[in-house]
């Protein structure tokens, strides 16, 4: 069965249930022209939108349709993890071929709900519409934080240390393994498709203290380029600090090659990259996965990387860029 045989309110219908997974936060949830939510008291609000597009940020060679939905809501919460926040309600649109199969649009949907699910997030709404063209995904995230606590890229201080979370460019190599066939890469084709949100860890930087915090989506370089420039500081990085998996090794050696242009450069790894006063180190690194890698200095907006040689590299801004490359 195609979406045409359906139409857009009975396939509304058809994944509407179950969708509300925290009901003192609703009055309303799909079913009217708006849904109606409430606010919590002492809670400042976050709002965040994410678009993914077939072709530029997935594709069903690599992933299968419960992935999509998985990795579209992780991108969503991830957002609200950066800012030591919690996620509370989703609102979300598709555009389809109308002979786009139901049961692809189903799994799909199921990805969402999972992940809603997981992190008691609030399905509310969203809009369903016809392409001619690949498929278009967006979600709207709301989201709350205790009130003049959120975590802003724009509160890196001289002095603070720099810490990322977990192993970074697992999601790239993943990607890179699918691309060329490799086998004997789960961990990081599992990272690729099913990406966790750092949600509770995120949420646990911001009450022990960090001053500024950023995701990563779009590569490590691109994410410490956003703290310098919205910070108005430098950050220097030590290459042989940044974490990095087994397998991210192993396939960078693969392929020719260094496994820092996954980590730098890949993105979609969804973890955590902050800046934190110096008195909080002992503190963070007892946080299972928190890694230091750097520290931060007066002077202009760059990144300084020293190499293994010891020597101090400006570094590349070179994540992710929507309008230069596809991931696909």
């Amino acid at each position: 069965m195609q979406l045409k045989d359906v139409g857009e309110f009975q396939f509304i219908h058809h994944i509407e249930s179950d969708t509300i997974y925290d009901g003192h936060t609703i009055y309303k949830g799909i079913g009217d022209d708006c849904a109606v939510y409430k606010s919590t008291d002492g809670y400042d609000q976050l709002i965040s939108t994410d678009t993914m597009v077939e072709g530029v940020h997935f594709s069903f060679r690599y992933m299968e349709p419960y992935d999509v939905g998985y990795r579209l809501m992780t991108a969503n919460i991830s957002d609200i993890a950066a800012m030591g926040g919690i996620p509370r309600q989703v609102v979300l649109s598709v555009a389809a071929h109308e002979d786009m199969s139901l049961a692809t649009l189903t799994s799909i949907y199921r990805g969402i709900k999972d992940q809603c699910k997981e992190y008691k997030i609030n399905l509310i709404g969203g809009d369903t519409v016809r392409t001619e063209g690949p498929m278009v995904w967006t979600v709207t995230i709301v989201g709350e934080v205790p009130r003049g606590r959120a975590i802003l890229r724009s509160c890196a201080q001289p002095g603070d240390i720099i810490g990322v979370t977990d192993s970074l460019g697992l999601a790239a190599t993943g990607l890179e393994a699918l691309r060329r066939g490799y086998e004997d890469y789960p961990i990081s084709v599992t990272v690729h498709r099913r990406p966790i949100p750092q949600i509770e860890l995120g949420w646990t930087l911001r009450q022990l203290g960090v001053h500024s915090m950023n995701d990563i989506s779009d590569g490590l370089s691109s994410e410490l380029y956003e703290i310098a420039e919205a910070s108005n500081v430098s950050l220097n990085i030590d290459s042989e600090a940044i974490p990095l998996h087994e397998e991210t090794r192993r396939l960078a050696k693969q392929v020719g090659l260094s496994p820092l242009h996954y980590a730098l450069h890949g993105g979609e790894d969804f973890k955590l990259l902050f800046t934190a006063p110096k008195s909080l180190e002992k503190d963070l690194l007892q946080l299972s996965g928190v890694t230091i890698i750097g520290f931060v200095t007066a002077g202009p907006p760059e990144v300084t990387m020293m190499g293994a040689d010891q020597k101090a590299y400006r570094l590349e801004k070179k994540g992710y860029n929507h309008f230069h490359e596809s991931c696909y």
